[in-house]
């Protein structure tokens, strides 16, 4: 039983530095621009130029979506995550590490948005997504996260993944093994 204490708190551990060390990952912050507060359907300018960022918002924002509903929704709907399940510390781990991988990889559809004038409106919704996950990582870590907040969570998810279909990008679940959580994407 010791071991098995040391065990979890070694993953713990690594899933808290983790979670913590990719919060900076990802593209560099850019300065505001029309299209980080233009609204949906509204015109915006492309920042820089990425080769096939269509493509590649696809795959990263199909990542997002996919480790956010496959490792956060689910178990949190199959209630995983409240205290007295069998296996809850496993899945607050994988969902702490979930919500990591998530905010990386929309740092990274993020910037093949700005890259495109097709899907530069999709900034907006991946920014903020992103930022409310990002709010709520360390609670899923902790599992004290309310039912009100991944309901919202789940919504903006949804919102950003619907966006990118009405513009030409659909980016279906594209869900991320447990070696790809654990290496946060890299």
């Amino acid at each position: 039983m010791v071991g098995r204490n040391r065990i979890v708190l070694t993953v713990v551990a690594l899933a808290t530095a983790l979670t913590l060390g990719l919060s900076g990952c990802g593209p560099k912050a850019t300065t505001a621009s029309s299209s980080s507060t233009a609204p949906a359907g509204a015109g915006c300018q492309s920042v820089g130029s990425i080769k096939f960022d269509k493509t590649k918002f696809v795959l990263h924002a199909g990542l997002a979506f996919g480790a956010f509903h496959h490792w956060i929704w689910k178990p949190y709907k199959a209630n995983a995550f409240s205290k007295g399940q069998k296996g809850r510390i496993t899945a607050l781990i994988k969902g702490a590490l979930a919500a990591a991988f998530t905010i990386h990889e929309l740092k990274v559809a993020k910037a093949d948005a700005e890259s495109s004038p097709t899907l530069c409106k999709l900034v907006a919704p991946l920014d903020k997504a992103g930022a409310y996950l990002s709010g709520l990582t360390t609670k899923i870590r902790n599992g004290s996260v309310t039912d009100s907040e991944l309901s919202s969570a789940n919504s903006q998810i949804n919102g950003a993944q619907s966006g990118a279909a009405a513009d030409g990008a659909p980016a279906p679940d594209q869900v991320p093994s447990d070696g790809q959580l654990a290496s946060g994407g890299n």
